[in-house]
This record gives C-alpha cells, structure tokens and sequence, in this order.
C-alpha cells in the first residue's frame, strides 16, 4: 500500500468535463431487460442481472454479458437459483464471470454456492477447507460439514475472493466462517487479528446470530470468545490484496462509531496474510468497497458520504453515493445522493461534473480504466468518451526494452522501454506506450489508462517522457519509462507493445 498521509481533504472543483456517447444496453427487438449493472470490463463488457419478457421472477431472471450491442445470458445449472445481488458478483478482462447461487438443502434451507463461467460453461468452486484439526474450525464435530459460500469479486488473473460459512450442528447455535482468495487451485484464508483495543479475536468465531447488549461497551472482552472484531466483504486487487472491513463489537477505539453498538473500519491484507488498517483521521468509521493495483482504497461511512485514500490521504467527497473506482485512481459517484445530485468524476483531487447525453438520466453503475461508465436508472447506458483518436506511430519510432527484473521489496517485475523517433517529423505528446497481447496471469501496476478507440480495447499504457500537449519528441531523440508488472503466479508473461502518440484518446 502507498498511503502516506492521514490528512482529511476536500475535494475540488474541475475546470473542464469529458463529453460521452450513450449506447443503450437493451437492444431493440432483444427479449432480455436489465434490472440491474453488475460489473463492467476494460472490453466493454458488461456483466448484467437479465429480466426475462418482462418477467423478473424465477428462472425468467438470470445473469448475462452484454458485448458489442449482444446479450448473452449465462446458464444456470439445474437445481440451483439466481442470486440478484451486484456485490456477488464479478467480470474480469478475459470475459470470465464469477457469481453466487442457492440451492435447497434440508429444512427448507438455502445454501449458497461460487460458480465461474468460463466462456460461458459455469463450474461450481469448492467450499473453503475452514474444518478440520490445523484449521479455522478446527473443532469440526461443532459444524456441519456442508459449507456455504459467497463470491465477492475476481481479479485480471481470474483470482476470487469470498466467504464460506459452515453452520453448527446444534440448532440455533453459531456458525464459523472466513474469507478466502482461491487462485484456481488452492484456497488462502484470511485469518487476522488480535485487534488494538479491540481484544484477541479468537478463532472459531460465531456469526449472526448472538447477543449484542446496548452500549456496546456493556459487552465483556471474552463474553462471546471470537466476537470482538469480524471481517464481513471483501474486494480483491490483481497483486491479491485484499480489502475488508472490521466491525468490532466492543467499540475499542480508534474503532468506535457514535450512535451504534459497533464500529467499522477498514483494513488490507497482502498476499502474506500481514494487514493493515486505513487511517482513519477525524472519520469516527468506515466501510471500504475497492482497492486498486497502486493502493488507492474507495469506501462510505453513513451518513452516505464516498471516501478515498491515497497518497495525498483521505479524501471525503461529502454527501454523495454510488462510487465505482479505477486502476487509473478516477472514482465517479453520484454527488448529494439525497438531494437529487449529480454524476461527477474524481481524480486527483479534483471534481467535474459527467456531461451526460441527452436523454440519459440516473445512477453510476460501473467504471473501467478506459474511462467508459455505466449509468443505469429507468434504462442502462454504457458512456463511451467521445472525440478523436491518438495517431498510431509504432511504425515511426524503435522500441526498445530491458530484460525482467524482480523487485523484492514491492513484487513486482520490472523493465525499461525506450521509444526513439526514427522519422523525419517531430511526434506529437503525449506518447503513449500500450502493452497489448498481456497474458492473464499479468497486469500493470501504475497505468495512464486502458485503450478505447484503438484495437484491441482494455490493453493498459502509460504516458512516459513527460512530453505533454503542445509539446513533441524531436527526429532521433528518445524517451523511456519504467512498466511495472504483478504476475502473483510467476508463471511468464508474454506481451506486445505499441506506440500511440498525440492529443486524444487511446
């Protein structure tokens, strides 16, 4: 993480606004509505709750992908059932969706389960391995064996992060439960604590429901062993840093929240299960929703207010709602929430309002690195930013690069690329350089962006040689820039990479 500072700061206000085009996400004569937006992609691809003929009941509702005008709906397996809930939910750029269902169990009890769709064939995850002696519920004779668990998102390297829960075996007693990252083939849970103020967290730890007196502070350190401090949602970068937040049930501070018998606060573990808490400054608690590949986290606290942590420290954006975050450290949310509001768009401390289309009215819904937004209300919209196109002068420079080295202190591996213009004519600024082609078990850490107009869509570039509009690389003259890759697998990574250069979007 690279956070540095615990200073409350205000946003600001913008100069200038990016205008969009609207493509409508139900396509005319299609039998499929959307009810709602659940994720969108750096393709373009949106992943999307379907009601059927109008009918948003039953099997007539299901998931499915909108691409390039198309919706595909997702099979659901026989014998299982349709969640509708976006948080569950997930789509990355090689068009794998990740999802939670139900299906019946004894007593007339559901049990949710992760399925992936790959290429649209939906395979079922297994549970988390929480019981047995050495594990969470070591104490697996208080539990039963079948589990339930819950997705909560899926990174570029198809990495999912979720929860599983194994109920008691006594009726009415507690369950246990932990988070989890599966990397495709091996289940990491995410154990933490003991908590500062907040007492040891003590595993096996019960979920709802057990008693919480009123204040909290009336609740004994060891009263109900486990229930000091739990981890309910989580949100997974491509490094697999993970983001939950605490409720701590003892209200210990600094985790403490006037006016109800518990506290929040958010907090990230690294691929090495050590964590850390968000600063919190004046805030009194808060609920993190995203974390992106640089460390950037997007989180509420209620009153609906949409916080930010970065490098310049916590920015609260007032009241406002529905945040969506980028790789880029662009957050769009919904201005004043309560009072009818605005779309606007963060970055840098800085706020502009989103210059809607005509005719399109509502919500964010979804945000992608290449700046396309999802604003779904009535009718859902995909926002494309409109304008021209930055020229393509691969074939105008040489592009070199250094050999991979690996960084121990951030994992990640890095190169050198160098551009030097080979023609006659000065290139315009900025100069782009796109890494196309990158194999799935990588992505970037630091982007400028994600391309758009240019083929293929969603490939990550960064501007280097600080060359700005009105400014341009001289006939022979070079640049370079350092591209950082995460490969949690270190499996290999395979890529192309290509120039763009001048005003426009990539």
């Amino acid at each position: 993480m690279r956070l540095l500072s615990i200073l409350l700061i205000a946003a600001g206000a913008a100069s200038a606004a990016t205008s969009y085009t609207a493509t409508n996400l139900e396509p005319a004569g299609s039998p499929y509505q959307v009810a709602n937006v659940l994720a969108l992609n750096n393709r373009g691809q949106v992943l999307v709750d379907l009601c059927t003929n109008g009918n948003c009941t039953g099997a007539n509702r299901l998931p499915g992908v909108w691409s390039n005008g198309v919706i595909t709906p997702l099979p659901i397996p026989s014998g299982y059932s349709y969640i509708a809930q976006p948080s569950y939910y997930g789509i990355n750029d090689s068009g794998t969706v990740v999802g939670s269902l139900e299906i019946p169990a004894a007593n007339n009890v559901l049990y949710d389960h992760v399925f992936v769709w790959t290429n649209g064939v939906p395979n079922i995850l297994p549970d988390a391995p929480l019981l047995g002696a050495g594990n969470i519920c070591s104490n697996s004779g208080a539990y039963q064996s079948g589990g339930s668990s819950i997705s909560y998102g899926i990174n570029a390297a198809g990495h999912i992060v979720g929860t599983t829960s194994y109920p008691s075996s006594t009726p009415g007693g507690p369950s246990c439960r932990a988070n989890w990252v599966y990397n495709g083939s091996t289940f990491r849970v995410l154990e933490y604590g003991p908590f500062s103020g907040a007492g040891s967290l003590n595993w096996p730890y019960p979920e709802w429901p057990f008693p919480i007196p009123a204040p909290c502070q009336s609740l004994p350190l060891g009263a109900y062993p486990g229930v000091s401090s739990l981890a309910f949602g989580a949100a997974l970068n491509d490094a697999d840093v993970v983001l939950q937040t605490e409720q701590n049930y003892f209200c210990g501070p600094p985790y403490t929240s006037p006016g109800v018998p518990w506290g929040s606060d958010p907090f990230v573990t690294q691929a090495n299960n050590t964590y850390s808490f968000l600063p919190l400054g004046s805030l009194a608690g808060a609920t993190g929703t995203s974390v992106n590949n640089v460390g950037d986290v997007l989180g509420s606290i209620d009153p609906s207010h949409v916080i930010i942590w970065d490098n310049n420290g916590i920015h609260d954006l007032g009241p406002s709602g529905y945040g969506y975050m980028n790789q880029v450290g662009q957050v769009v949310y919904l201005t004043c929430e309560t009072c009818g509001g605005e779309v606007t768009m963060w970055q840098n401390g800085v706020s502009a309002p989103v210059q809607l289309p005509s005719g399109v009215a509502g919500v964010p819904a979804a945000l992608n690195d290449a700046g396309q937004i999802v604003i779904s209300s009535a009718a859902s919209y995909l926002l494309t930013p409109a304008g021209p196109c930055a020229q393509d002068v691969t074939s105008q420079v040489q592009i070199t690069r250094t050999g991979f080295r690996y960084n121990h202190s951030t994992g990640l591996f890095n190169l050198i690329g160098s551009v030097t213009n080979t023609s006659g004519s000065p290139i315009q600024g900025p100069i782009s350089l796109v890494v196309d082609n990158l194999s799935p078990n990588a992505s970037l850490d630091g982007i400028s962006g994600a391309t758009l107009c240019e083929v293929p869509q969603g490939s990550p570039y960064i501007n280097i040689g600080n060359i700005g509009a009105g400014q341009a690389l001289a006939p022979g003259a070079s640049i370079s820039g350092s591209i950082e890759f995460i490969d949690t697998a270190q499996a290999g990574i395979a890529y192309t990479l290509r120039v763009l250069a001048g005003q426009g979007n990539r």
